[in-house]
Formats: structure tokens, C-alpha cells, sequence
């Protein structure tokens, strides 16, 4: 017959593995998180990528609206036979712009990239957690997981420090009387303080 000595031992390394099982499952929910938040910050980039090689391609050959790539048409120099050094394609008349066209043109086009991107990546620079999880939750108007408000925050420039970033968003929502925790990982607005009764 098992002793109590053994039944304990059992109990406890079922305790045990019970445990580690929990932590797993709760560290691998995490990584599904980061790897969802990941893979938004890739689109948002391969549509910044995107838009960038069109711009330049819009630039670069205007005449050509149908090539998918950043090659230039096949045009026919012309002959050269007293210049001193080679024209430069963009000096090309078949090219249609000069060269000096074509520089102006590319900057504005960057600098209106730029300006895009600093518009919209600036919205929560100077603002702390709560504020700016107020402001994405109030224009949502409806409860999101902590990685979709972790989503929303980042593309508006909000900073996070520290390695656990959605635990520790997670953390603060939790701790502020702002926010109600609705469903596992999902906050929404308290109503409380929608109607002005929590600072």
C-alpha cells in the first residue's frame, strides 16, 4: 500500500507540472500576441515600401505607366559624336524631364513621404499609457484587446520601454480606474469614467 509520504510526493509534482503547463500556455499566448503585432508593423511597411517605389517610379519614368519594376524603358541614345562626355539619361530629350526636373521632383515626393509619416507617427509622442489607451479606446467606441490597443498606440508613435511591452500596457490598464476589463486581455472604457466620475 502507497504510503502518505508517496501520495504527497504525487500531489506535489502534479502541483508542479500543473504549473509549468499554465506558464507555457501563458507565455505562448504572449508570442502569438507579439508575433500578430509583428506581422501589422510588416503590412505597414510593405505599404510605405510600396508607395515609395511608386513614387519613384512615377518620377523616374514618367512615360511608362505599365512596368511593374524600377527598370528604365529601353530608349535609343543619340549619337555623340563631339561631346566631350556622355549625356546622362535624364539629359536624354527621349526621356522627356531633365535631370534637374527629375531631382526636384523626387524630393518633393520624398519630403511628402516624410511628411506623411511624421504626421502620422507623432500622434502620441508626449502622451503617457492611459492617455493615449483613453484616446484609442474613445475612438474605437467599442472594448479591444490589449494587443489591438498595443497596435493602435504604436502606429500612432506612442513609445513603449522595456522588454514586455504588452504586459506591461496590460499591467497599467488593469491598475487605472479608466479602463474595465471586460473579457480575458480586453479593456474597454469605464463607464464611470466616461460619465465623469473617475479622474
Amino acid at each position: 500500500m502507497i504510503d502518505d509520504t508517496a501520495i504527497a510526493a504525487l500531489q506535489r509534482s502534479l502541483s508542479e507540472n500543473r504549473e509549468a503547463k499554465r506558464k507555457i500556455q501563458a507565455r505562448l499566448r504572449q508570442i502569438e500576441e507579439e508575433a500578430d503585432i509583428l506581422r501589422a508593423q510588416l503590412a505597414s511597411f510593405d505599404a510605405v515600401i510600396e508607395q515609395t517605389e511608386n513614387a519613384l517610379r512615377r518620377v523616374l519614368f514618367p512615360g511608362d505607366r505599365q512596368t511593374g519594376s524600377l527598370t528604365p524603358p529601353p530608349a535609343p541614345l543619340p549619337e555623340r559624336t563631339s561631346y566631350s562626355s556622355p549625356l546622362l539619361p535624364y539629359d536624354d530629350p527621349t526621356y522627356g524631364v531633365s535631370l534637374a526636373e527629375a531631382e526636384a521632383e523626387i524630393e518633393a515626393e520624398v519630403a511628402k513621404l516624410r511628411q506623411n509619416e511624421e504626421s502620422s507617427n507623432v500622434r502620441f509622442n508626449d502622451f503617457r499609457i492611459p492617455q493615449a489607451a483613453t484616446i484609442v479606446l474613445r475612438e474605437a467606441d467599442r472594448a479591444l484587446h490589449v494587443s489591438e490597443i498595443y497596435r493602435r498606440m504604436a502606429e500612432g508613435g506612442f513609445e513603449f520601454r522595456g522588454q514586455h511591452q504588452l504586459i506591461t500596457l496590460a499591467v497599467s490598464l488593469s491598475r487605472s480606474k479608466r479602463f474595465r476589463k471586460v473579457a480575458p486581455g480586453t479593456f474597454e472604457l469605464n463607464p464611470a469614467y466616461r460619465a465623469g466620475q473617475v479622474a
